[in-house]
């Protein structure tokens, strides 16, 4: 019943449509095109990775490219999935339900709204500026590319580790249109469909909407009557293509996306405060959930070592005091905290109960684009977008029913981007001069529940945080590509950045606001001389002990220069050699973390990638085998993570931090063969050794540096974390007759992850609590359509192995989470096409 809504009106959206709808499948070349593909499909994948449009083949870049038919064949909706088609690609979930993309190793784990990304998103070349602004991105997608290494010349910062390129469908001179649902597992149910045509001379438009509904599949351990994990999503886009002479190309639209879906709950994975040094201690302690490790147990309690915390066993000691009290709230908060117990069952969670639910978030996008042929070669170009994305939902960031980390958020994020460019094109030379502004404000209001937690010394009930960011970025680039010889080219591009960041912070405690007579008592915890809040000032300390009462805004000034240079040579047989060396820099950034302290909060300063990289894209055997392979070494300085650092009251808390010196090497390679008519198979695979290679145990600053498990140390010799070492895929496709009139179809999809780490670790600082291990996934689907794929008919099944596997690990103030990714899914698609 719940769903019921968000079903009929997805229903009603494609029913205004009309009856002559065909499957939302985007024309990527032209119907001569697409005859001549498959003979020899690769020469005919366009991109625009140079901002210009080029045949794969002919660039001298690494790039995974699919079609919207690829894309929804391997089940590809959105970048969550992107692992089964681009090996090195890794998704994770943040705290606060940010995504987090990596590839190659270069991402940013945070869950701040406006941190930008180290992996930038685009639609039709139109930055998405924060992982946050995804939404509608699987809406009627023509084609996805994916470049990997640094791509900050052309598309600016935020692109260290590559770039994510979504082409949406265009409006058509004729009239097309079409709709394709499914139905699956959990009852998920999902309805799309697009129109496209004349509106009159010289105005095409194109509209498209999608609805989605359903979909829980987790379940509390405490109500099994209580689920969660349903997607409540409408999403639409208007395009419009406007012509008002032969010379100029109007491009304007809309985007909207309501999302009122249950986000994801982390699952339990254990609380250091179990931990006892002797069977002795254990049974005296009074705590039935306790374990005996001496050697864990010496480390949290003896001065000097790895991983002491001067506040263990003061924390412990309220747990357990807590447990066999005689209040009874707080006794079964403790037993939730302590006694959860750890899962193997991937739909298992738990959370406090009533605080989960339906999220409050909408997108919207308005984009327009123009160019204006200034002569025969000359092209000049504008491109403005305006963006802005409201947040409101709530985190369970403990997986338990008690509140020591329940943090409802609210928010928003607001983009402006313009970008003017000149671009020349000859038959030799190809050259674009350019300059680009970006305006990002944010604003994240985090309200902590921390009644439960075992620092609060019952004093520290609630405390909320209002954190907002303003940076303006300007950026001058230009680049060319010139045939010096036949079939050589070189490359050289560069970009001047300017980054003028600001936040402003402000922790205070919400009670102040609401209670007469309540207060927080700095005295009682760290200030000296004792402070006390009056209703709306802050309470971080500055390193003198004294409060900042006042919000505090802190400043960031930054500068750098990208480039790119490279050669290509093409032999005439078709086979493409390339070499490049590429700086990219992704800008410093604040971050929205709960802190006790002023230095908390320095930000993390802008990271420098340096990549050198070789590859070959050769088409083999009459071009029935196409084979890509590269090389590539990533030299990566103040590589920004999350890291902790130790508060003498509250133990360990988080703190935005670079690491000075480490680098990624790695070698891919993808195989895609046609063996036999109607049959294609395509294999690739990503190998990654990655290591911090300075000394590092302190922050700029001068904080010692711990690890999410809580120990410190010199980190040099540690792997990057969610950087697995192997990961690939592999994909078949077979297509036969099955009638004079029908198409069979069969195919399935493998994708593995090696074993990976969620925070770093070496032979000193351990982490094994944060071992992420490896796991393969396999996808089926079976189907028949017509000859013109008029209309398609399918099974599918995601995950069906039910591999039981870990998407990213955690730890926030009590307890280690994880996050699990979906079981066994399996359902049924149609689709029709007019």
């Amino acid at each position: 019943m719940r769903n019921r809504n968000i079903l009929l009106l997805g229903t009603a959206m494609i029913g205004c449509l009309g009856a002559n709808m065909g499957v939302a499948v985007a024309q990527t070349e032209t119907t001569a095109q697409a005859q001549s593909q498959e003979q020899d499909e690769f020469a005919y994948i366009v991109v625009t990775a140079n901002k210009r449009e080029q045949s794969v083949n002919n660039v001298g870049l690494t790039i995974t490219a699919a079609s919207g038919d690829s894309l929804a064949d391997r089940g590809v909706a959105g970048p969550a999935d992107l692992g089964k088609l681009v090996p090195g690609f890794t998704f994770t979930q943040s705290l606060y339900s940010t995504p987090v993309f990596t590839l190659r190793g270069i991402g940013l784990y945070d869950a701040t709204f406006g941190a930008s990304p180290s992996v930038s998103i685009y639609t039709d070349q139109i930055p998405r500026n924060v992982p946050v602004m995804s939404d509608a991105l699987d809406l009627d997608i023509e084609r996805l590319e994916v470049l990997k290494g640094p791509q900050g010349t052309l598309f600016g910062q935020s692109s260290t580790g590559g770039a994510i390129n979504y082409i949406v469908g265009k409006p058509t001179e004729d009239f097309q249109a079409g709709m394709n649902a499914s139905y699956e597992r959990f009852n998920r149910a999902e309805i799309s469909g697009f129109v496209s045509g004349p509106i009159t001379g010289g105005v095409n438009a194109r509209l498209a909407l999608k609805g989605v509904s359903g979909g829980a599949w987790q379940r509390s351990l405490s109500r099994p009557n209580d689920d969660n994990g349903d997607q409540r999503k409408v999403m639409g886009r208007l395009t419009l293509d406007i012509r008002p002479s032969s010379d100029i190309k109007i491009e304007l639209t809309a985007t909207g996306a309501r999302d009122r879906s249950d986000p994801l709950a982390p699952q339990y994975a254990g609380v250091i405060f179990n931990t006892y040094g002797s069977t002795a201690q254990l049974a005296s302690s009074g705590n039935p959930f306790g374990i005996v490790d001496p050697s864990r147990y010496a480390d949290l309690t003896t001065p000097g070592s790895a991983g002491y915390d001067p506040t263990y066993v003061s924390r412990q000691a309220v747990l357990v005091n807590r447990l066999n009290g005689t209040d009874p709230k707080k006794a079964a908060a403790a037993a939730a905290i302590l006694g959860t117990g750890i899962s193997n069952n991937v739909r298992d969670a738990e959370w406090t109960n009533g605080l989960l639910g339906r999220s409050d978030n909408e997108y919207y996008q308005f984009a327009g684009r123009i160019d204006v042929n200034l002569t025969d070669t000359i092209t000049l170009t504008s491109s403005t977008s305006y963006a802005r994305k409201n947040l409101q939902y709530a985190q369970d960031l403990d997986a338990t029913v008690a509140k020591t980390a329940d943090v409802p958020l609210v928010g928003n994020v607001r983009a402006f981007n313009q970008e003017v460019r000149i671009a020349g094109d000859t038959d030799t030379l190809h050259w674009i001069i350019g300059a680009s502004y970006d305006r990002l404000k944010t604003v994240q209001n985090n309200l902590f529940d921390l009644q439960d937690w075992s620092a609060n010394l019952d004093i520290i009930t609630q405390t909320y945080q209002q954190f907002s960011t303003d940076l303006k970025t300007y950026g001058l680039f230009g680049n060319v590509e010139y045939e010096v010889l036949p079939n050589l080219t070189l490359q050289g591009g560069v970009r001047y950045t300017n980054n003028k960041l600001a936040a402003t912070i402000c922790y205070t405690d919400p009670l102040l606001d609401n209670t007469p007579g309540v207060s927080f008592v700095l005295g009682q915890l760290l200030s000296n001389p004792p402070v006390v809040l009056a209703p709306g000032e802050c309470f971080p300390l500055l390193d003198s002990g004294r409060s900042q009462i006042d919000p505090i805004t802190l400043h960031l000034n930054e500068d750098n220069v990208s480039f790119r240079v490279g050669a290509n040579y093409k032999f005439d047989q078709g086979t493409l050699i390339y070499a490049t060396v590429s700086q990219g820099y992704k800008g410093g950034i604040f971050s929205s973390i709960g802190a006790s302290r002023v230095s908390q909060y320095v930000p993390a300063q802008q990271e420098k990638v340096i990549a050198y990289e070789a590859g070959v894209k050769a088409p083999l055997a009459d071009r029935r085998i196409q084979l890509n392979a590269a090389a590539f070494y990533y030299d990566y300085s103040n590589k920004q993570v999350r890291a902790r650092t130790l508060d003498p009251v509250f133990g360990l808390l988080e703190k935005m931090i670079n690491v000075p010196k480490s680098y990624i090497f790695g070698v891919e390679g993808e195989l895609v063969v046609r063996p036999i008519e109607g049959l294609t198979v395509s294999t690739s695979g990503t190998y990654l050794k990655s290591k911090v290679s300075s000394h590092f145990q302190q922050t700029r600053d001068g904080f010692d540096v711990y690890n999410f498990q809580g120990y410190t140390g010199d980190f040099f010799g540690s792997v990057l974390p969610y950087t697995p070492k192997f990961s690939a895929n592999a994909d078949f496709q077979y297509e036969f007759p099955a009638s004079d009139t029908l198409t069979g179809f069969i195919g399935g999809t493998l994708a593995y992850q090696g074993k990976q780490l969620a925070t770093f670790e070496n032979a000193i600082v351990r982490a094994e609590d944060f071992h992420i291990g490896a796991y393969t996934t396999v996808d089926a689907r079976i189907g028949v359509k017509t000859a013109d794929d008029r209309w398609r008919a399918s099974l599918y099944a995601q995950n069906l192995t039910n591999e039981k596997f870990i998407t990213a690990v955690s730890a926030f103030l009590e307890t280690t989470i994880r996050y699990r990714g979906k079981p066994t899914v399996y359902g049924m698609s149609v689709g029709y096409r007019f």
